[in-house]
C-alpha cells in the first residue's frame, strides 16, 4: 500500500512539472518577440506575443510583458503609418489643387448649401437648349452625372446607357420619377428632363466614358421612349477630367481619415504603455 502511495505521489509530481507555467519557454518567446520588435519586424513581433498566451497560459509574467510589448508594438506601427501617409497625402493634395484649376466653381448662395466643380471648357448655359450629358463633382466630393432631353415630345426617361463601337456598354440606375433627382417640365411646347445619377448609380457608365475618350460614344435614353445621340468629344472630355478630380477628392479623403484614425490609434497605445509600465514599476 505504502508502495503504491509513493508510486502515486512521484507520478502527480512529474504531472505537475509538465503542466507548470513553462517560465523558460514563455520567456525565450517573449526574447525573440523583443527582437522581433528591435528589428522593425512588427507584424511578426504580434505574432510572438500572441503565441505567448496561446502556447502557455499560465506564464503570467511573459503575458504581462507581452501585454507592455504589444502597446509598444502599436505605437511604432501608428508612428510609421502617420510618416507614410503624411508624405503620401502631401503629395495627393498637390496633386488635387492642380487638378481644381481645370474647373471652375460654381455656387448659387441663394439657393444652393454646396458648390460644385464643373470643367472650364464646359460652356455656362443659363438655359436648357439642347439634348445633353451634364458632368459635375460637388465640393464633398460626390460625382454626378445628368442626362438632360429636350424635344418636342416628351421621353419620360429613368436611367441612361453608353455604348461603345465594339458594343461594350454600360448603364446608370434608374432613378424614378420624383420631381427633384428626376423631373420634367415643358414651356412652349417643348419639353425638358433632366435625371440626375450620384456615385454608385453612374459609375460604371462614368468609367466606361472616361477610358475610351477617344471613342465614339452613342448614349441611350432608357425607361420611356429611346432617345440616343453621340457625345461629343468635349463631353467625353469632361467626364474623363471630373472623374479623375473626384478620384483625387476621394483619395484625399480616404488619406485624412486614416491618419487621424492613426492619430487616435497612437493616443491610445501612448496611454496604455504609460499604464502598464506604471503598474509594473510599483510591483
Amino acid at each position: 500500500m505504502i508502495k503504491h502511495f509513493y508510486l502515486w505521489i512521484c507520478a502527480s509530481a512529474i504531472l505537475l512539472s509538465t503542466c507548470g507555467d513553462n517560465s523558460h519557454e514563455a520567456s525565450e518567446q517573449y526574447e525573440k518577440a523583443v527582437k522581433l520588435f528591435e528589428a522593425g519586424q512588427y507584424e511578426s513581433a504580434r505574432n510572438a506575443i500572441d503565441s505567448i498566451e496561446q502556447l502557455y497560459p499560465k506564464a503570467f509574467k511573459q503575458i504581462k510583458e507581452g501585454m507592455l510589448l504589444l502597446c509598444k508594438v502599436k505605437q511604432k506601427e501608428s508612428e510609421r503609418n502617420l510618416l507614410y501617409i503624411d508624405s503620401v497625402l502631401k503629395v495627393r493634395r498637390s496633386e488635387l489643387e492642380a487638378a481644381k484649376k481645370a474647373f471652375r466653381f460654381e455656387k448659387d448662395a441663394k439657393y444652393q448649401t454646396e458648390g460644385n466643380y464643373v470643367y472650364n471648357k464646359l460652356p455656362k448655359q443659363e438655359a436648357i437648349t439642347r439634348s445633353q450629358l451634364k458632368v459635375l463633382v460637388t465640393e464633398n466630393g460626390q460625382m454626378q452625372l445628368a442626362s438632360v432631353y429636350y424635344g418636342s415630345a416628351p421621353l419620360k426617361h429613368s436611367s441612361i446607357r453608353v455604348t461603345l463601337p465594339d458594343k461594350s456598354k454600360a448603364e446608370t440606375l434608374a432613378i424614378g420619377y420624383d420631381g427633384a433627382n428626376n423631373y420634367r417640365f415643358s414651356n412652349d411646347g417643348k419639353y425638358t428632363e433632366i435625371v440626375t445619377y450620384k456615385d454608385g448609380q453612374c459609375s460604371a457608365v462614368a468609367s466606361l466614358i472616361a477610358d475610351n475618350t477617344d471613342k465614339a460614344i452613342t448614349l441611350t435614353y432608357l425607361g420611356g421612349s429611346r432617345y440616343t445621340l453621340v457625345l461629343d468629344r468635349l463631353t467625353r472630355e469632361a467626364v474623363k477630367a471630373t472623374r479623375d478630380l473626384y478620384n483625387l477628392m476621394r483619395s484625399v479623403d480616404d488619406l485624412s481619415r486614416e491618419y487621424q484614425l492613426n492619430v487616435r490609434t497612437l493616443e491610445l497605445a501612448d496611454k496604455q504603455v504609460m499604464q502598464l509600465e506604471k503598474q509594473q514599476a510599483e510591483k
